[in-house]
């Protein structure tokens, strides 16, 4: 992968970006907008009109032109604002918002080499998009929405357009953001679009991994966590079963780090770390197959007496129907119910009384360091080979206001929200 330099110049471009901001929409403005969108269904019942706004709004996103420019252009992503960076000099306390950086550091490869780089708000779909000004209270106002309604239709027609985006993409995705948050589109969207279509290797991070909150694991855990492909996998924030953003996807893919620090070995811990990328790859789709089982091996060599769990048949249903779009959908087809009287992976857990169909069966190695290496996925720490005694585990955008937007009206792919 190229190694990114993130410049002082860049950093002073995305400064005045956000500084400047964009001119706020006029009353005029606003109604036009408004009366576009609200054309043919503003007669509507009020439950039937947001639907049939939200379709419209959806499928306008899912048509717009977000293609490469060039085979070899690169794709920037984006979520929250930039903090501690060692490399730069942010000032105390800044709140500088990763879409600035993004652009500013989209234009400033692009002045070097044309096309060579891109950013969604910058590609025609995402300018499009960003007409409708959709995070804009006089808009929302025009098309006869709440604020949270009207902040969740643009959170979905960001990500439906987002989606597009991340599958568009062909080479290198820089992400402009330190780890991934559950309740942000990089992480429900864009990551798990790159994941499942065979791309995480082409995840960078342009921020480091936040080393402060690794500080009570052992050395090898730390490496193995700031590693791009944990990075691109694995959240270690808390959160909420009944916030509106939590899917079965925040559960799979999150580490509770102080259940982690309290394993006693760099072995059990890489184990627990390793377990947590199985699951998320588990809920990415047949098209990572390959990669539980490897992941799946490799925690039995380091734990042999622990037993794997992977995400029930239900979440996995769940992830299914996202990668099929059919969540809408009540007409989905079920899962394939097998028996549960075989495995679905040796030593392996499913919650559920069915499961989905089993992969080949593994052959896993009893002892020693060679076995280790053959099934070593992740980088980070190379255990030794020994006997480990496992204790219990305590188990994008329209105009933005001229000052620096809240997370929550941010108005690109990461957003934040």
């Amino acid at each position: 992968m190229i190694q990114v330099h993130v410049s002082d110049h860049v950093l002073d471009n995305a400064r005045d970006r956000q500084r400047e901001g964009e001119a706020a929409l006029t009353p005029a403005q606003a109604k036009r907008i408004g009366k576009g969108l609200r054309e043919g269904i503003g007669g509507l019942p009020p439950d039937e009109y947001r639907e049939q706004l939200r379709i419209r709004l959806r499928e306008f996103a899912a048509a717009q032109d977000v293609d490469l420019p060039d085979p070899d252009t690169r794709s920037t992503f984006w979520s929250y604002q930039l903090e501690d960076h060692p490399a730069l000099n942010v000032h105390t306390e800044e709140a500088l918002y990763s879409m600035h950086m993004a652009a500013a550091y989209t234009e400033a490869q692009n002045a070097i080499v044309p096309e060579t780089l891109r950013y969604l708000e910058g590609t025609p779909g995402g300018k499009a998009l960003g007409e409708l000004h959709l995070w804009d209270a006089q808009v929302q106002n025009e098309l006869r929405l709440t604020k949270n309604e009207g902040r969740d239709l643009a959170y979905e027609a960001w990500g439906t357009l987002s989606e597009k985006y991340a599958a568009k993409t062909e080479n290198e995705a820089l992400f402009f953001m330190g780890e991934l948050n559950p309740g942000t589109v990089a992480y429900q969207t864009e990551s798990r679009q790159l994941r499942q279509d065979g791309k995480l290797d082409i995840i960078q991070f342009m921020y480091p991994a936040p080393a402060q909150k690794y500080a009570d694991l052992a050395p090898e855990t730390q490496e193995l966590l700031a590693s791009q492909a944990v990075r691109a996998q694995v959240h270690t924030f808390s959160y909420d079963e009944n916030d509106a953003k939590y899917t079965p996807l925040t559960k799979a893919g999150h580490l509770d780090l102080k259940q982690l620090a309290a394993l006693p070995t760099p072995e059990a811990q890489r184990a627990a770390v390793l377990e947590v990328c199985a699951r998320v790859a588990t809920m990415d789709g047949p098209a990572r197959a390959a990669d539980v089982e490897k992941l799946v091996e490799e925690i039995k060599v380091l734990r042999p007496d622990h037993e794997v769990t992977l995400p029930s048949v239900e979440d996995q249903q769940w992830a299914a129907k996202l990668r099929h779009h059919e969540l809408d959908s009540p007409a989905a087809p079920p899962p394939v119910a097998v028996s549960t009287h075989g495995q679905y992976l040796p030593g392996v857990t499913v919650n559920a009384k069915t499961g989905p169909a089993p992969l080949e069966s593994l052959t896993l190695p009893t002892s020693g360091e060679a076995a280790v290496q053959a099934h070593s996925f992740l980088p980070g720490v190379t255990p030794q080979a020994k006997s480990i005694v496992a204790p219990d585990r305590t188990d994008t955008p329209a105009a933005p206001p001229k000052a620096p937007p809240a997370p929550e009206q941010s108005n690109d792919t990461g957003m934040g929200v």
